[in-house]
């Protein structure tokens, strides 16, 4: 366990429950801007926490810590990490990615079988919906693995990861997701 002044940083970032309100979003914004030169305020969060961690941990650790990232996360690197809690949630993201690809494709070719739905228990909906759905996944799974990680490592990691769902959660424009699912379902001019 990491004690000392990691203790005190971990105690001072805003409380992360899975919700999106305004009083939510102005809680965690106000907080962790406060850790932000006034330069450096009104930029994306998870830099912002990777700058403050930097001053507690130790530099292999930082390097660890600075790389994680919601897009890369269930790379081979992050899966054999020595680090128990993040190499978890690697290995599950990259169960879930899969999962959710040969869903995609048994919904393409119009099957989909009994054990993928047992599988993965996805209720159909819009794909904003569907897409909350694997988030409350995601954060279920980083609560499952808090457990017993106050002011270590792996509680900062667990607090980043939490922190890049809110922050993805966060940043879906429903307008701006419609007109994507639109685009992308157009058919060519050739009928494909």
């Amino acid at each position: 366990m990491i004690t000392g002044d990691l203790e005190y940083m971990i105690s001072s970032l805003p409380y992360l429950t899975f919700q999106d309100t305004d009083e939510e979003r102005s809680k965690v914004f106000s907080i962790l801007e406060k850790y932000a030169s006034s330069s450096e305020s009104g930029k994306n969060l998870s830099p912002l926490l990777d700058a403050e961690a930097k001053k507690f941990l130790a530099p292999k650790a930082y390097r660890i810590f600075e790389q994680i990232d919601l897009e890369t996360i269930y790379s081979a690197s992050f899966q054999k990490s020595k680090n128990q809690e993040l190499a978890a949630f690697s290995t599950y993201m990259y169960s879930l990615k899969k999962d959710i690809r040969q869903l995609r494709i048994s919904r393409k070719n119009g099957v989909e079988s009994a054990s993928k739905k047992a599988s993965m228990p996805l209720i159909p909906g819009n794909p904003l919906e569907e897409e909350l759905q694997l988030l409350r996944w995601q954060w279920d799974k980083l609560e499952a693995l808090s457990i017993g990680h106050y002011a270590d490592f792996g509680a900062l990691v667990i607090y980043k990861l939490k922190l890049l769902l809110l922050l993805r959660w966060w940043g879906f424009d429903q307008e701006k997701g419609f007109e994507k699912f639109l685009n992308s379902t157009k058919m060519t001019e050739d009928g494909r």
